[in-house]
């Protein structure tokens, strides 16, 4: 999961990636600028537990064989990503919309499973934190969830905007 889809949807207590492609790479980067720029540098290989989880599963299924061939032991992922999860649990400890890799580019967890999405909305209102949803703009709390592409080619950023 990319820092700009944890910023549409993510479980409740996940950490937001530092990372906004899945692209990013090490190459061209010294051994120390690899380890001051990589999160999992400090983590102990053999005993932490590291789960990952993304829209359709498949891009945590490639990553988690590079993090084998990096020593990683304990790696787990969410098997067939968000996606299968919301048409089978619901938004149970799913906090704002799923972001899809087309034209709509999020989409709210009641697409899934809208039978237990009454539930699961009184269950989590008012526990999104301040960290979630503002405006990249004008850094105001996002009241309604909405992710646009920047209007100039040169930039293209994803973002949301109140």
């Amino acid at each position: 999961m990319h820092g700009y889809e944890w910023d549409v949807g993510h479980f409740q207590g996940a950490q937001r990636p530092d990372v906004d492609f899945f692209r990013a790479t090490s190459i061209g980067q010294s051994e120390s600028e690899v380890i001051a720029s990589d999160p999992l540098a400090v983590v102990d290989k053999e005993r932490t537990d590291i789960l990952m989880y993304c829209t359709g599963g498949i891009r945590c299924d490639v990553y988690s064989v590079i993090l084998r061939k990096q020593g990683f032991k304990r790696l787990y992922t969410l098997k067939g990503g968000v996606s299968h999860y919301l048409e089978s649990e619901g938004s149970v400890r799913w906090v704002g919309n799923l972001f899809v890799f087309d034209a709509r580019l999020s989409l709210l967890p009641s697409t899934y499973k809208p039978a237990v999405e009454i539930e699961a909305s009184t269950m989590l209102e008012g526990s999104l934190d301040d960290s979630f949803a503002k405006c990249y703009i004008c850094g105001l709390q996002v009241s309604e969830l909405r992710h646009r592409n920047c209007a100039n080619l040169d930039c293209n950023l994803l973002f949301l905007q109140d």
